[in-house]
């Protein structure tokens, strides 16, 4: 792998990264895009609530917005390497949402698998295949971070 690539490649794992942790960071507004739930005072003022995850169309474009800023830029420049980024960051992400709705808990097992299976199908050799894992598996990590905390903390 060039040094360029290796850059690139560096690059995206930090726009990636930093924008998911400013959804994570900004959790309390997003939190009604993906969580509904409510809470229902029963006798003697005390709270009964329910919460369920689902996702609203607002949340799945915020957490795949590097996907698509690299894939316009993919268009726009013709530089495999940001197809690839996009998606190694963008399958994993939505497998993550969408294998959420039948079970949260049971999505990290997926996103790892995926991760790595994106990885070694994208990648060229050894250093790219690692790169494209990790791009995947770190934003995909911190959606999942996010839906088991907004799940965690609705009522």
């Amino acid at each position: 792998m060039k040094r360029r690539e290796f850059l690139l490649h560096l690059s995206v794992i930090i726009f990636s990264m930093a924008w998911e942790l400013l959804l994570l960071y900004n959790m309390t507004w997003l939190r009604g895009y993906y969580i509904e739930s409510e809470m229902v005072y029963i006798r003697d003022g005390i709270p009964s609530c329910w919460f369920r995850y689902s996702p609203s169309l607002p949340f799945v474009l915020l957490v795949l917005l590097p996907t698509i800023v690299l894939l316009a830029l993919y268009v726009r420049f013709k530089e495999p390497v940001l197809k690839k980024s996009g998606l190694a960051i963008g399958l994993p992400a939505l497998s993550v949402v969408l294998v959420s709705l039948l079970n949260p808990h049971s999505s990290f097992p997926i996103l790892l698998a995926i991760s790595v299976g994106v990885g070694a199908i994208l990648g060229e050799d050894k250093g790219e295949k690692v790169l494209l894992a990790l791009e995947g598996f770190l934003p995909g990590f911190l959606v999942f971070m996010m839906i088991l905390g907004g799940l965690a903390v609705s009522c």
